[in-house]
C-alpha cells in the first residue's frame, strides 16, 4: 500500500490544466489578484522593508522579480521578500484548511519566472499547491496550532508546486515531499502574535519545499511515510488526532472552492466584525448625515463565536501600554481593529501604516476598551454547522471516536486552558444547548458503531463526494454601538465580504486591488492589470509581471 506522500506525488504528477474546472481557476486567478494587493499594502511596512534591505545585501541576482518594486533577485530571495510582503499586514486568503496564497501564488510565480514557463504551467502549480496545503492543514486540524500558525503547509506547498514545474518524476515528488516534511516548522505564538518576525512565517518553509524539490531532482531522498509513521512522524507531533482521511478525493473535490479573500488587513476572525461595523456607521451617517465620531461613542459591544474570541485571547497577551502599536500586534484584536474602523472610517493598508497608528494611538487604545467582546454559543455552533452541512460523514467530528474525542479535549485544555481576558461562558451552552449536548451524548454508542462498520468496509469518509462549492467561511458576528445622545445601532454579519460562495466576491478582491496599488501604479495601470488578470493563462509572465510592478 502507498504511503500519503506517494499518494500525494501521484496526483501532483498527472493532473492536468484541463482537469480543473473553470470556476476553479478563476478563484485561482483572484487568489493572485488578492496576495499582489496585499504585497503593495505591505511593502513599505517597516518589517517588509528590513526583509528587503537583508536580501538586497545577500547580492545574488537573478530573473525573479520582486513586486511591487520591481527589484530582481535570486528564486529563494524573491520568495522571501514576496512572501514577506503578503504576509506583513495579514491581508491574505484562505481556504478549506489554510492560508496557502503566500506560496501558491508566490513559490509558483517565482520558479516561472526563473524557468520561463507559461501561466498555464503557473496557475496549475497554483492549484496543485492550494489544494495540497489545504488537504494537510485539515489533516492536523485537530492539533496545537491553527490557521496562520500552520507554517508547515507552505513547505509542502513549496516542494508539491515545485516539483510538477520542474517535471520531477511521482518517486522524486514523494522524495520532494519527505525532504520538505522532515523538520516541519511549528511556530511559536510569542514571534507570532507580537513581534514583526511573523512576517517570515510562509517564507522560510516555501523556500524549503523549494529546495527540498530542488535536492529531490539530484536524487535525495527522503522517508516514505513521513507522515503517518505510527512513534515519530508528522502527526504524531502536529495533531491531537491525525484526520488521514482529510487528504483524499484530489481530483475530483476542490478544496480551491473554499477560497475567501479579506476585504480587510487582519485575521479573518475579524472580518464579519468589521462588515458589522461598517454597517453600523453606514446606519449612523444616513440618520444624521455625517459620519461617527470617536467623542460620540459611548459603548461598543461585539458578540462573536468562539474563534474570534479566542483570536482575541491570544492577542491580549502580547501587546501592552509599554508597546507601540504595530500592524503586527494589534492584527488579532477584536478592540483594537473596531477603533481603527471608527477612527479611519475604513480598514485598508493606509489605516494600518506606523503613521496612522501613532497619530492615533491614544484615541485607539481608549476605544480598544471600550470595547467589550462577549461569546455566543449560537454564533459558535454555527461556524460548526457550516462545516458539517458541506462535509456530511466526512466532517471532523465523524472521523472521531470517543476516545479520540476525549483526547482531543485534553490537547486544546492543555493548549489554550488557563484565565482568559474573556470567557466562553460554558454555563450559557448548558442553558442554552443542554437538551442538544445530551442528545448528542445519547448518540455516541450508535455513531461509534458507524465508525466501526466504516473502518471494517476499508472506507472511512472520503473527500471524493463533497461539493466544496457549497461551502460558505462561517464566523458570525454582532457589533452594537450606543452613543452618548442615548441611540444604540446594531447589525449582524455570517458570512465575510470576499468568500468566493458569495457572488459578488469577484468584485471585492477587485475593489481592494485598486485600493492598494492605485497610489504606486496609478489609474491606467491599475485597470490594464486588472484586465490582464482576468485573462491570466492568455498572457506572458514577463510582460504580466511589469503590470503589478512600479513604473
Amino acid at each position: 500500500m502507498s504511503t500519503v506522500a506517494q499518494q500525494l506525488a501521484e496526483w501532483i504528477c498527472s493532473v492536468r490544466y484541463e482537469d480543473i474546472p473553470e470556476r476553479v481557476l478563476e478563484k485561482t486567478r483572484y487568489q493572485t489578484l488578492s496576495v499582489i494587493a496585499s504585497m503593495h499594502a505591505g511593502a513599505d511596512t517597516n518589517a517588509g522593508q528590513a526583509v528587503l534591505r537583508a536580501a538586497t545585501k545577500w547580492r545574488k541576482p537573478g530573473p525573479c522579480t520582486v513586486i511591487p518594486t520591481g527589484q530582481q533577485m535570486a528564486l529563494h530571495e524573491a520568495v522571501m521578500v514576496n512572501s514577506a510582503f503578503s504576509m506583513a499586514l495579514d491581508y491574505d486568503d484562505y481556504l478549506y484548511m489554510g492560508h496557502t496564497g503566500h506560496s501558491a501564488v508566490l513559490g509558483a510565480w517565482a520558479i516561472c519566472e526563473e524557468e520561463r514557463l507559461s501561466t498555464r504551467e503557473l496557475i496549475t502549480a497554483q492549484v496543485i499547491a492550494n489544494e495540497i496545503g489545504g488537504r494537510v492543514g485539515a489533516s492536523a486540524v485537530l492539533g496545537p496550532q491553527n490557521g496562520q500558525a500552520w507554517s508547515f503547509i507552505h513547505a509542502v506547498e513549496g516542494a508539491a508546486l515545485a516539483s510538477r514545474l520542474y517535471g520531477l518524476s511521482v518517486e522524486q515528488t514523494a522524495h520532494a515531499i519527505a525532504i520538505a516534511m522532515y523538520q516541519p516548522t511549528f511556530t511559536l505564538w510569542p514571534g507570532f502574535m507580537g513581534p514583526t518576525s511573523k512576517v517570515l512565517t510562509a517564507a522560510g518553509p516555501t523556500i524549503t519545499g523549494i529546495q527540498a524539490a530542488q535536492f529531490a531532482r539530484e536524487g535525495l531522498t527522503g522517508a516514505p511515510e513521513i507522515f503517518e509513521h505510527p512513534r515519530k512522524g508528522f502527526w504524531k507531533f502536529f495533531t491531537f488526532v491525525p484526520l488521514p482521511k482529510m487528504l483524499t478525493g484530489l481530483g475530483e473535490s476542490w478544496v480551491s472552492d473554499t477560497l475567501a479573500y479579506k476585504k480587510y488587513p487582519g485575521c479573518a476572525y475579524i472580518d464579519t466584525t468589521m462588515d458589522a461595523l461598517f454597517d453600523v456607521l453606514g446606519q449612523y451617517h444616513e440618520r444624521h448625515d455625517r459620519a461617527l465620531g470617536a467623542a460620540d461613542v459611548k459603548s461598543i459591544d461585539v458578540t462573536a463565536s468562539l474563534l474570534s474570541v479566542e483570536m482575541d485571547n491570544l492577542s491580549a497577551e502580547h501587546v501592552d501600554e509599554s508597546q507601540p502599536l504595530s500592524p503586527v500586534n494589534i492584527n488579532f484584536s477584536i478592540g483594537f481593529n473596531v477603533a481603527i474602523g471608527i477612527l479611519g472610517g475604513a480598514h485598508t493598508g493606509a489605516q494600518m501604516s506606523q503613521d496612522f497608528l501613532d497619530a492615533n494611538d491614544k484615541e485607539i487604545r481608549r476605544l480598544s476598551a471600550m470595547t467589550k467582546l462577549h461569546h455566543d454559543w449560537e454564533m459558535t455552533t454555527r461556524v460548526a454547522g457550516a462545516f458539517d452541512k458541506v462535509l456530511g460523514r466526512s466532517s471532523v467530528l465523524g472521523q472521531l471516536s470517543a476516545r479520540e474525542l476525549v483526547r482531543v479535549a485534553r490537547g486544546y485544555q492543555s493548549e489554550l486552558g488557563g484565565r482568559k481576558k474573556n470567557s466562553a461562558d460554558f454555563g450559557a451552552l448548558i442553558r442554552r444547548h443542554g437538551g442538544d449536548l445530551l442528545r448528542q451524548v445519547r448518540e455516541l454508542p450508535r455513531r461509534m458503531s458507524r465508525v466501526r462498520a466504516r473502518a471494517a468496509d476499508n472506507g472511512g469518509a472520503d473527500l471524493g463526494g463533497v461539493d466544496f462549492s457549497k461551502f460558505e467561511m462561517t464566523f458570525p458576528a454582532r457589533v452594537t454601538i450606543e452613543t452618548k445622545s442615548g441611540e444604540s445601532f446594531t447589525a449582524r454579519k455570517d458570512v465575510p465580504l470576499g468568500v468566493s460562495a458569495r457572488k459578488d466576491y469577484r468584485e471585492t478582491v477587485e475593489q481592494k486591488f485598486r485600493t492598494e496599488t492605485a497610489a504606486q501604479l496609478g489609474e491606467t495601470q491599475v485597470e490594464n492589470a486588472l484586465t490582464r488578470l482576468r485573462r491570466f493563462e492568455d498572457e506572458r509572465l514577463q510582460e504580466l509581471t511589469k503590470y503589478f510592478c512600479q513604473p
